[in-house]
């Protein structure tokens, strides 16, 4: 058998960063931007220290006594590889359970969000609000409670992350990155269940100039959706060049017993990557990314009248980031880095109640943010890494709302958040030992940040007139009483988490590992300030509300042999202060004094939770053409104080998967994903029955024609046309049954 040695490196894990803050710089952007491109350094790249991450096809996999040890397989296929989840890294890094989705992953399956992508991920569920708008649950949490970062910065929008996590473009990704638990110690707030980084493609240095590039179209039948892409790349030795572009369309989504009214979409992107490294030991990379998305539909649910169509009428993502890298400046300090980054999300909402009634929504969110790391070793089993970073996140909305009276139309100007922005600066040390080489490691951490949330008067309304249908333009303004909803304010609040690592090597080919930390999450600005009156439901924030805090740890036992590798964790997640919406009492004053009371859903930090689960993952690979993949997933959710399970915990749920693998022709697989009845549910919460899918798909090695090549793809998700309901996916609070079968097709010209 034949074996290479390959050196799995990835710094995003251990986020070894040293970032310079201060308020008056994130709120000029222009200074982000000198900053970055004369001072700075990229935290971290694709290609680079960030993820040196190596395919593992037909390769085995080896750690030194600077890397842990293990021998995983020979000559499988990338694609039947399950992206080997480890807890080690080189240059001594311990982290929390990380898994990773590749680039051969994401370009050989019908994904239609990134949501898509990772549920076959162990310990990961996906949820839906609507078919474009999808998410994911990390053993038991999700939304508010996951860190969802674009080549690590910050993914943050107003209410709806799932309409976030899909504005990514994925034919413009490397990989997906997935810590599995509390991170933190690395990332700061949010970062309790899990952090989700999408890696942007960065093309490697040549030694001439080269150009690359691929054109691809697929379809697939369950929504008629048509997809195509476009990639070119230029690369010399001292710099590089990549541009990307993607759009694509989609009908309603059918099912099993018929389509779901108002599920269409369209959305298109594209971006830039370039690197620039004719400094020795320096280098500078620029990433680039637009997406837009319209006429994107949302099915109703309870949070709307049955007879309200509401939609997103365009989405915008424009990200732009700078980095710049310095590598061996000394001989104990080996890389410095300096990142700094500014994105802007913003969100238009058409929903028409009725015939007489009409609301529009909209929401502008920037965040900005700077860092820098300096990674110091001073020797084989001693590491040291500082950093810092800080970030501001500006967010503003608003609301028209338009009642037909018969006679004429009366508008309101409503505002559901005030103005408000918050700012973190944040402050980090990791130090890595390696006390028995080959045998022990350990890793600690310590965080502290700082906090800062303003916020300015809000009132409601905000504005009132009345205009008729036959001359729109004359507008009959009344004064009328407002009410205060928020008044202007600032709060400031410090934080700190820390994290200790052990790992444990009783053989080469085995290894235990615990992790345990703290984790705090501040409250959103949605969750401090909002005020939505909907369908006659009232939701409102709380200026008042605590952060939550929680204690994470996790057990992991791997053993890796030469065609066979079995890994299982165990893990409990203690939160509390945890915040969600219960049933109260609003009280509000108007100009005039009047003072009114309504029954509301008011955000309240509840009861303690405890999430308490296991997993387990197996490769195998039984001969040169066969192998074999499955895991399985469990999660339970507890209200500690009312003795009641949580509401949107996923079931138990697993896949199956038999591979083959033709040398130099194709490969092919036939899967089933599973989950188990959940009837452990919350109170008020719908149990849902279990289900059992099947997939299959194929797609061909390259065929070569010159320099040219092609491939295809095909393949059929929900082979049987089974009817069900993903627990998860309840979406505007109603269950609906999920897409039908899917037929797909796929090809690609490069060359």
């Amino acid at each position: 058998m034949r074996q290479v040695s390959v050196i799995i490196k990835f710094n995003l894990v251990t986020l070894r960063r040293f970032v310079i803050f201060t308020e008056k710089s994130m709120k000029n952007f222009t200074f982000l931007l000198l900053f970055s491109v004369f001072g700075g350094e990229l935290l971290c790249h694709a290609s680079g220290e960030q993820a040196n991450i190596i395919s593992l096809k037909n390769d085995s996999l080896l750690f030194s006594s600077d890397q842990i040890e293990l021998d995983v397989f020979d000559s499988i296929p990338e694609k039947n590889i399950k992206e080997v989840v480890v807890y080690g890294i080189s240059s001594g890094r311990l982290t929390f359970p990380l898994s990773l989705v590749s680039k051969t992953s994401l370009l050989n399956s019908s994904f239609t969000t990134p949501a898509d992508a990772l549920q076959r991920e162990t310990g990961i569920f996906m949820s839906r609000d609507g078919i474009w708008a999808t998410s994911v649950n990390i053993r038991g949490l999700s939304e508010q409670r996951l860190l969802f970062l674009v080549d690590e910065d910050r993914l943050l929008t107003a209410t709806d992350i799932a309409a976030a996590l899909s504005t990514v473009d994925m034919n413009a990704l490397e990989r997906i990155e997935v810590i599995k638990g509390a991170g933190s110690v690395l990332y700061g707030t949010g970062a309790m269940g899990g952090v989700v980084n999408f890696v942007p493609e960065r093309p490697s240095y040549t030694s001439f100039l080269e150009s690359h590039g691929n054109v691809n179209s697929s379809y697939n039948s369950s929504n008629q959706l048509w997809s195509n892409h476009a990639k070119l790349q230029l690369t010399n030795r001292q710099w590089y060049l990549s541009l990307n572009g993607s759009y694509r369309t989609a009908d309603n989504m059918r099912t099993p017993e018929g389509k779901i009214p108002n599920s269409q979409f369209n959305d298109a992107s594209w971006g830039m990557q370039a690197g620039m490294s004719s400094v020795a030991n320096q280098e500078l990379l620029v990433n680039y990314q637009h997406f837009e998305a319209w006429n994107v539909g949302l099915p109703g649910g309870s949070a709307f009248p049955p007879t309200a169509t509401v939609r997103y009428k365009n989405v915008q993502r424009n990200l732009f980031d700078a980095e710049y890298v310095f590598y061996e400046i000394t001989d104990y300090l080996k890389q410095l880095r300096l990142k700094a980054y500014t994105q802007n999300i913003s969100r238009d909402v058409e929903n028409i109640v009725n015939t007489s009634t009409a609301i529009f929504p909209s929401s502008n969110n920037n965040t900005s943010g700077i860092k820098a790391v300096g990674d110091w070793e001073f020797t084989a089993y001693h590491k040291l890494t500082l950093g810092t970073e800080g970030w501001l996140r500006d967010a503003k909305t608003s609301r028209i709302k338009k009642v037909n009276s018969g006679t004429q139309i009366n508008v309101f100007g409503e505002q559901p958040t005030p103005n408000a922005q918050v700012q973190d600066m944040g402050i980090f040390a990791q130090y890595s030992w390696e006390f028995s080489p080959r045998y022990w490691m350990l890793d600690a951490g310590i965080r502290l940040d700082y906090m800062k949330t303003t916020n300015d008067s809000a009132f409601q309304p905000v504005y009132k007139y009345s205009y008729f249908p036959e001359n729109p333009s004359m507008r009959i303004y009344e004064d009328i009483p407002r009410s205060l909803l928020f008044k202007a304010d600032e709060k400031n609040e410090f934080s700190y988490s820390a994290h200790i690592d052990l790992i444990y090597h009783p053989t080469r080919r085995q290894m235990l590992a615990l992790s345990v930390s703290n984790s705090y999450r501040a409250p959103s600005l949605e969750e401090l300030f909002k005020y939505i009156d909907q369908a006659g439901t009232l939701r409102v924030g709380n200026p008042d509300l605590r952060p939550e805090k929680g204690f994470f740890s996790n057990f992991s036992y791997t053993l890796s042999e030469d065609h066979f590798y079995i890994k299982t964790d165990l893990f409990a997640n203690y939160l509390f202060d945890l915040i969600a919406e219960q049933h109260g009492t609003y009280t509000y004053q108007d100009e005039k004094g009047k003072v009114t009371q309504r029954e509301a859903l008011i955000n309240t930090n509840i009861d303690k939770a405890l999430f308490l689960g296991g997993e387990m993952e197996l490769q195998w690979k039984i001969n040169p053409v066969f192998s074999v993949l499955a895991n399985l997933s469990y999660t339970q959710g507890r209200n500690i104080d009312k003795d009641t399970f949580l509401p949107q915990i996923p079931p138990m749920h697993g896949l199956f998967s038999v591979n083959y693998h033709q040398k130099e022709l194709f490969d092919a697989s036939v899967s089933a994903l599973w989950a188990a009845k959940q009837g452990k549910v919350a109170p008020g919460e719908n149990p849902t029955n279990g289900h059992l899918i099947f997939n299959a798909d194929l797609h061909t090695e390259k065929f070569r024609i010159n320099r040219n090549y092609l491939r295809f793809f095909a393949g059929a998700e929900n082979i049987f046309d089974k009817a069900y309901y993903n627990h998860l996916s309840t979406t505007r609070g109603v269950l609906r049954l999920e897409p039908g079968r899917n037929i797909y097709v796929k090809a690609e010209l490069g060359w």
